[in-house]
């Protein structure tokens, strides 16, 4: 079901941030065009899906018990950011349908987003990884590494194009202060 579901994110993510102004006079029936785009691909995954499954490795239980302990801080981490951002943020409303009336489109940079400014794909990342580690199955482990390539190389810089045109210069200041999707390790003096 994870493998059948995973390609609705990065559909969904990609087209919102690469024409924020097209989806917005769209509003919410983005969603259903995306779905409309998914469901063939999930077709075609699940009639293919004891080829796409069939390959997997057999780890031990250290590996089975930090896929759950991945799952785990991918959950607490997503739930975090969802906390922080609202839940019409974290679903992509807030592009689809900004709330300029109430002005509570304000910036976020506490919690997990003063140590990078994408989180939430840390998390997505991570609930991949502890699937792949739980079952060893390949092709989850190779949509882990295919998730955080998209992530890094696509949708992470069209989310940052729309969040500064968006919040202008407090959000370019932001871009200098913390890093996109890797954290920074200081050294100590």
């Amino acid at each position: 079901m994870m493998v059948m579901m995973w390609p609705f994110v990065p559909i969904f993510l990609i087209q919102l941030h690469f024409a924020v102004d097209f989806w917005k006079r769209l509003g919410v029936l983005t969603y259903f065009v995306s779905i409309l785009e998914w469901l063939p691909l999930a077709f075609i995954i699940y009639a293919f899906q004891g080829a796409i499954l069939y390959y997997n490795i057999t780890l031990s239980f250290p590996f089975f018990v930090l896929g759950i302990l991945a799952i785990a801080a991918g959950v607490a981490l997503h739930s975090w950011t969802a906390k922080l951002l609202g839940l019409k943020a974290t679903i992509g409303l807030t592009e689809i349908k900004p709330d300029v009336k109430s002005g509570k489109q304000g910036l976020v940079t506490s919690g997990p987003f003063s140590v990078v400014r994408h989180p939430s794909y840390w998390a997505h990342t991570s609930i991949l990884i502890g699937f792949f580690l739980i079952t060893g199955v390949i092709s989850i482990g190779a949509i882990a590494i295919v998730d955080l390539a998209i992530t890094y190389f696509i949708t992470t810089k069209l989310e940052d194009q729309e969040l500064t045109k968006r919040f202008g210069q407090q959000y370019e200041e932001y871009q200098m202060r913390v890093p996109r999707l890797f954290p920074r390790v200081n050294k100590q003096r």
